[in-house]
Formats: structure tokens, sequence, C-alpha cells
């Protein structure tokens, strides 16, 4: 056995994985391409900050129906990925603000940031993926 694998596990871990997620909720496939890459990239050790852009944001609403992305009912995997990943979960200011005036719940926690703190901050990871 090699002494310091923690080390090299930490290591890997450290590296941040930023996912730009534009694409409109429930209306076609992409959504379940998002959710299924950040899974893949949290199973592969990356450290996620997930940014939302626009109405991509309603793909963590709790009260959706997903059957027009061709997702299957309560299909939720956006809320398993906490127990898989360290991610932190961002979206426009004016979006949550919309969504909490709507009484739209959201799975996960996410915080509000305005365009350019959200560019800043995909800015400092490692990695930027637009989907």
């Amino acid at each position: 056995m090699r002494s310091g694998g923690d080390a090299v596990t930490h290591s890997a871990k450290q590296s941040r994985l930023a996912l730009i997620i534009r694409g409109h909720a429930y209306r076609r496939r992409a959504p379940r391409a998002d959710v299924d890459f950040a899974l893949a990239a949290a199973a592969m050790d990356f450290d996620l900050e997930l940014y939302f852009l626009g109405n991509s944001l309603l793909q963590l609403a709790v009260e959706r129906d997903g059957r027009a992305a061709l997702l299957p009912g309560g299909y939720r995997a956006w809320s398993a990925l906490p127990e898989m990943a360290a991610a932190e979960w961002y979206a426009e200011r004016q979006w949550l603000e919309r969504c909490e005036r709507s009484g739209i719940q959201l799975t996960l926690p996410v915080q509000a940031r305005t365009a350019a703190e959200m560019r800043a901050g995909w800015q400092r990871c490692r990695h930027v993926l637009l989907l």
C-alpha cells in the first residue's frame, strides 16, 4: 500500500470545475445531459461550482414535470449531487427573486449573484464548461 494515499485523493479534489448551465428547463433533453454531466464530474472527484443562467434555474424546482425533457416522473438527480461532491450553487439574483415571488421552491440551496459576480466566480475555477 502506498503511503500518502489520502494526500493524492485530497490533491485531486482540489481541482474545481465550473459548470455554466444555460439550457431551458424541461424543454428538451438538455437538462438530463446537464445533470448527468454534473454527476459524472462529481464521480471523478471534482469540486463543483454550478452557475444557473436564466430559466435554467427551474431545473431545480421541486414542483416541475420533467416529461418534456424525457425525464422520469419525480426525477431529482440534482439533489443527489451534494452527497457525491463538494458543490456550490449560484443563480442570477433576479431569477431567485422571481422564483421566490412565484412560490417556486428549489431542491438545493442556491446563492444569488449578479452576472458580474458569477463571471468572476467561474473565472477563478481551474476548469470551466458551458453546458
